[in-house]
């Protein structure tokens, strides 16, 4: 945990994005076990992933936040609010933290901390079909599959199925209290 951190869970901490993060969100776009889950259709220089931060990051009413763990930068995590529908998730952890339960933690958190603090009456995610640590998440915080787009995004040289899930905050406030 650091001076900055707005949402601590049970092994993640979360704290603001700053301008000198761009290196940590840059490896969204070129490690390609971040870039192609996340179908970033090319990679981008430290000079881009800074101009993401400030346009998406600062300029907006989006919510995000740089995961730690055990005081480290591991990952990215966000909503994005839309003036219509409901906010969309984003998530993505270095790789070398997969498989050790820090997404489902710091998405879990953000989505606590989004229903305490937004009002908005659900979250939506999508997840490519191949995506099975994705859909893990979503599935053990309670969302649910509400639909598939078959071959609906080109990745890495294949079409391939977008799922897209759903939570309403009456089911995270009763999976809370349950």
């Amino acid at each position: 945990m650091t001076e900055t951190t707005v949402v601590e869970g049970e092994r993640v901490a979360l704290r603001p994005v700053e301008r000198n993060d761009a290196g940590l969100v840059q490896r969204s776009t070129t490690a390609p076990e971040i870039r192609i889950p996340l179908g970033a259709p090319k990679p981008q220089n430290h000079a881009q992933a800074t101009e993401f931060i400030e346009t998406t990051v600062e300029e907006g009413d989006n919510v995000a936040f740089v995961v730690e763990a055990e005081g480290e930068a591991v990952g990215f995590v966000m909503v994005e609010i839309r003036e219509y529908g409901r906010p969309e998730l984003v998530y993505w952890l270095l790789p070398e933290y997969h498989g050790q339960g820090y997404g489902t933690d710091a998405v879990g958190c953000l989505v606590d901390y989004v229903f305490r603090t937004v009002g908005c009456h659900g979250l939506q995610a999508v997840t490519f079909d191949f995506n099975e640590a994705s859909r893990g998440v979503l599935e053990r915080l309670g969302f649910t599959n509400e639909g598939r787009l078959r071959e609906a995004a080109f990745v890495d040289g294949a079409h391939v199925d977008v799922l897209r899930y759903g939570l309403l905050r009456r089911e995270w406030e009763a999976n809370q209290s349950g």
